[in-house]
């Protein structure tokens, strides 16, 4: 009797969890990753890439963060990585000016841009909200960010930003990627008076088990990067409710990777 009460209320907990969070009710949205691709290149933040990805109907974008050597916040991935693409390989990670970021051409062809830019842009577009990576510094973000804070979703890396910027009305998805013992963290939070964390970014690499069985106990939403097949998004269907791509295009449902 004790075993069978205690399926009852088991069974009961499921079903008000799995209400509470719409499960089956929705597919998992599609984030355009550093601001989709272009050409079947991936990781340009480029304006070209932005404008692509909007016109294929994304309603998310998620544009990597850095700072120019003289202060300005930038769409780039990291400086190595945005000197390589830029033909300045033998810069490694120097930092630039944002005078000399604004002349170089991404792989010959694309403009890069600043976070300012993107955010114009996405003022000109309201039904559409960001997702910020690599910096999560909550005055950073405020100072960039502050007059849409509600269509912006900050990436972050520690319990201190995390908690600061739900303070300040942000949008927080806590990041396994680069946290040890997050599920951890996600149970200490619960006991916390000031919340519980309600998203996590996590990829595809990462063993998923942990969080799902805290997700069968608590609700909270899991994007994840990066799905560029049908095959790995039917994998992951029924257990997220974002996930990152560069190949996605939501006009036709399908994946296309120009360059296979």
């Amino acid at each position: 009797m004790r075993e069978v009460n205690f399926i009852c209320l088991f069974t009961l907990v499921l079903f008000i969890i799995s209400s509470h969070q719409g499960f089956g009710q929705q597919a998992p949205q599609p984030i355009a990753h550093a601001l989709g691709s272009i050409d079947g290149n991936i990781y340009t933040n480029s304006r070209e890439a932005m404008n692509n990805s909007i016109a294929k109907g994304y309603k998310y974008l998620e544009v990597d963060m850095a700072s120019t050597s003289d202060g300005i916040y930038i769409a780039a991935h990291d400086w190595e990585h945005f000197n390589t693409i830029t033909d300045h390989s033998e810069l490694k990670d120097t930092k630039v000016t944002l005078e000399e970021f604004k002349k170089r051409k991404i792989y010959n062809a694309y403009t890069p841009i600043t976070i300012q830019e993107v955010i114009d842009t996405l003022k000109n577009h309201p039904d559409i909200s960001v997702m910020t990576d690599k910096i999560s510094d909550p005055d950073v973000i405020d100072n960039l960010f502050g007059d849409i804070k509600d269509r912006v979703y900050v990436e972050c890396f520690s319990e201190e930003d995390y908690f600061e910027l739900k303070k300040r009305g942000y949008r927080v998805m806590f990041s396994t990627y680069t946290a040890e013992g997050t599920s951890i963290f996600i149970i200490k939070n619960l006991l916390k008076s000031n919340g519980r964390i309600d998203f996590i970014t996590t990829s595809t690499d990462q063993n998923f088990n942990e969080l799902k069985k805290l997700k069968c106990i608590m609700p909270f939403q899991v994007s994840m990067f990066t799905i560029n097949s049908e095959e790995m998004l039917e994998e992951h269907m029924d257990e997220i409710e974002f996930f990152y791509s560069d190949f996605y295009d939501p006009s036709t449902g399908t994946f296309n990777n120009p360059k296979k």
